[in-house]
């Protein structure tokens, strides 16, 4: 407990350990990596931005190697280190509440700038759910797709041909994910709080009260933290 003190500030509590970050900002960072490079290999428009790194044969090594890292990496944290948080999310994600679904029945006010009336949730919300479900759903189709263009030598032609419109879909799914992601943790008046979370490891308490209360009785319940 003394050094859990040290490391969270007072009037605050800790949200993420340094597994979970670490899990996140190496899969965030890689699916932009991911991201730019197969613009231009998708389509020629991008294609005189990737003359800054060297042409289009340079980003489809770039857009290769960091799809190793994007599945590899991650996939290995699930194994290594803080495995137990990796798990309870990936258990949480399909575990769902009459809370989770009164969250996203109010996420339209919530995503607005308003806060929406709902009762207090877990440590991952409805609206967090939904997100992690986009993101696993499409990190599998996009993976398994990816492999078959990457090595089409090893699966009938039938397969490939309808990997690339997969792997495109795929895409299209996460990166609008990430663009409502990205307004919420950065611009969003109330959920911008949250940022700190994922930088830091911790975030007030008087954000996990409003956005997490019932995670945050949990908490206090486990002795982790006083009002």
């Amino acid at each position: 407990m003394a050094k859990k003190s040290k490391e969270v500030p007072a009037g605050h509590v800790l949200r993420f350990t340094g597994g979970e970050r670490l899990s996140h900002w190496v899969h965030a960072i890689s699916y932009l990596v991911l991201l730019f490079t197969g613009l231009a290999v998708m389509s020629v428009k991008f294609r005189p931005v990737m003359d800054i790194i060297g042409g289009i044969d340079i980003s489809r090594i770039i857009h290769r190697v960091f799809a190793v890292i994007f599945v590899v990496v991650v996939g290995l944290l699930f194994f290594t280190g803080e495995r137990k948080h990796h798990w309870e999310w990936l258990r949480s994600v399909f575990v769902w509440t009459k809370a989770d679904v009164m969250h996203v029945k109010a996420f339209a006010a919530e995503f607005f700038g308003g806060h929406g009336n709902y009762p207090p949730q877990a440590k991952y919300n409805g609206g967090e759910k939904i997100n992690s479900m986009i993101t696993i759903f499409g990190t599998v189709f996009i993976t398994l797709s990816g492999v078959m263009m990457w090595f089409p030598q090893y699966f009938p032609v039938s397969l490939v041909r309808l990997a690339y419109p997969i792997h495109d879909l795929s895409m299209i799914m996460m990166t609008a994910a990430l663009i409502g992601h990205l307004y919420l943790a950065l611009i969003h008046p109330e959920s911008r709080a949250a940022f700190k979370g994922m930088t830091k490891g911790y975030v007030s308490k008087g954000f996990a009260k409003a956005h997490h209360g019932a995670w945050y009785e949990e908490l206090k319940k486990e002795g982790k933290v006083q009002d």
